[in-house]
């Protein structure tokens, strides 16, 4: 992985489980990265073409 570093902080941002939510639920085992100063989360690209977007099509279907 490329290095990430926090655009508030410039800290080195950390790999690992990030916050997740869909309106008021909050959405288990997302991956990004995390300043560990601040608390900023980000996700990952990857993460985000395989994971989040089929899930949000499965809850926009019902």
């Amino acid at each position: 992985m490329e290095q990430w570093y926090c655009f508030k902080c410039k800290e080195k941002m950390e790999e690992g489980e990030v916050s997740l939510t869909y309106g008021d639920m909050a959405l288990p085992g997302a991956f990004g990265v995390k300043c560990p100063k601040c608390g900023a989360e980000y996700l990952l690209e990857e993460f985000v073409l395989t994971q989040v977007n089929e899930g949000e099509k499965m809850l926009e279907a019902k």
